[in-house]
């Protein structure tokens, strides 16, 4: 039977695993908003960044906290989509590093 640090161990390799995936639902939240100037889809934008930011502090990514909580605020703010695009790219870095 495993140990709690290991089944803790497993669960951050998991989430670390699925932030990817987050990312890219982040990524076509932004594109939908920019097509469409929608405030539904900058609210999407908005609530699943904050997701990611609130997940991040939860697993111990301090990093990733910090740049998903700048880009989830920049979408509440609804400040222009280069903007957007520059701290989603900023958050897509530090999770790859």
């Amino acid at each position: 039977m495993a140990t709690l640090d290991e089944k803790i161990a497993e669960l951050n390799k998991r989430y670390a695993a699925a932030l990817g995936g987050r990312v890219a639902e982040l990524e076509g939240y932004l594109k939908g908003y920019e097509s469409s100037g929608s405030f539904s889809d900058l609210e999407k934008l908005y609530k699943n960044a904050h997701a990611v930011a609130g997940s991040a502090r939860t697993f111990g990514l301090p990093e990733v906290t910090v740049k998903a909580k700048e880009f989830e605020l920049a979408a509440r703010d609804g400040v222009d989509t280069e903007i957007l695009h520059k701290k989603l790219s900023a958050l897509k870095d530090c999770i790859s590093s």
